[in-house]
């Protein structure tokens, strides 16, 4: 028999690093001949990037991986899922009713939900749909579907490809980051947020606008992003390792003081900020910490104080490799000035 307290383990163990992936999934292949099937369906499916690869082949007509949950009567699109990436196929039960009339903005900023009773992030589900692309949040009171959408906040800025939804009252994730496909949207991260709560940016390839539904019984937030056809004003956050680095963008103007922003899911949550000229020269180094690294990205923020320097530089955000000490990160091309 298979206790909640089996499923909240293996939830956690969804949230990993992409270094330890690897060596997890043997771990995860030796519990499969442990637990019952219908328990796999959802929890064990959840490794972040491997189930993002079976939504991939959904999207191109392969079939989507299983979940866990109740079923709609639209296409048998599962209303609610625990810990996995998936592709949906069809639409999502209430989701015509509820975006009737709901136009597409481009607002930067939004808000909605009531109560903070739902305090996980069971799933993301993704699809391709005509003219936009729609990603639901799948919420949870512990491993079980919420009944209502709580609060929430939306940050999307001007000419950016970056959507952020926030959940104050979030504390748990069974999915941690994935890709979605070719299309608008490229992937998306779960991140501890730095006062409370989680928040899931969502990275976009071209412009777009967006519209926000929420649907209950289960509690699923649904956004969908439509392309305006325009071309993105700022680079987006530059990846690498087990870093993204949100601020500053790759070829960004710095000042002092520079404020350096972003999560990582390095080993021990340590992070090392290093500025140089193009000598190479050290302008300013900094050790930082992310408020998490083992469940979910953990987020983290440094302010360097900048000596004078002018022209081009190089800043460098990511942590040395456990084994050899090589740095693995990301590394953008800045230039002085204000």
């Amino acid at each position: 028999m298979v206790h909640a307290d089996d499923r909240a383990f293996l939830c956690r163990r969804a949230s990993v690093t992409r270094r330890e992936r690897e060596m997890r999934r043997g771990y995860a292949l030796l519990l499969l001949s442990l637990l019952p099937a219908s328990l796999l369906t959802g929890c064990l499916d959840a490794n972040p990037r491997g189930s993002v690869e079976v939504s991939a082949e959904a999207a191109s007509g392969g079939s989507a991986g299983a979940a866990h949950g109740s079923t709609s009567g639209e296409g048998g699109v599962p209303e609610s899922t625990v810990g996995v990436a998936s592709h949906l196929d069809g639409d999502v039960a209430g989701a015509a009713e509820a975006s009737s009339g709901v136009p597409f903005v481009a607002r930067t900023q939004a808000s909605g939900g009531s109560g903070y009773g739902a305090d996980t992030v069971l799933a993301v589900r993704y699809g391709p749909h005509g003219g936009y692309e729609r990603v639901v949040l799948d919420l949870g009171t512990g491993e079980e579907p919420a009944g209502t959408v709580p609060k929430w906040t939306l940050m999307s800025p001007d000419g950016d490809g970056l959507l952020r939804v926030t959940l104050p009252s979030a504390s748990a994730t069974c999915v941690s980051d994935g890709e979605f496909g070719d299309g608008l949207l490229e992937s998306f991260h779960v991140v501890r947020a730095p006062e409370e709560g989680m928040f899931v940016d969502f990275f976009a390839r071209k412009a777009f606008l967006y519209r926000v539904l929420e649907l209950g019984d289960p509690a699923r937030l649904v956004v969908d992003f439509k392309p305006t056809g325009n071309s993105l004003e700022v680079p987006l956050p530059a990846e690498g390792g087990d870093t993204v680095l949100v601020e500053p963008r790759s070829k960004a103007m710095i000042s002092d003081p520079l404020i350096v922003s972003g999560y990582s899911r390095n080993f021990e949550a340590a992070n090392t900020i290093t500025l140089t000229d193009t000598d190479g020269k050290v302008l300013a180094h900094k050790a930082v910490r992310s408020n998490d690294w083992s469940n979910t990205w953990g987020y983290f923020e440094a302010t360097l104080d900048l000596p004078p320097f002018a022209g081009r530089g190089t800043l460098k955000v990511g942590a040395g490799n456990a084994r050899d000490g090589s740095f693995e990160g990301v590394e953008v091309p800045v230039r002085a000035g204000r």
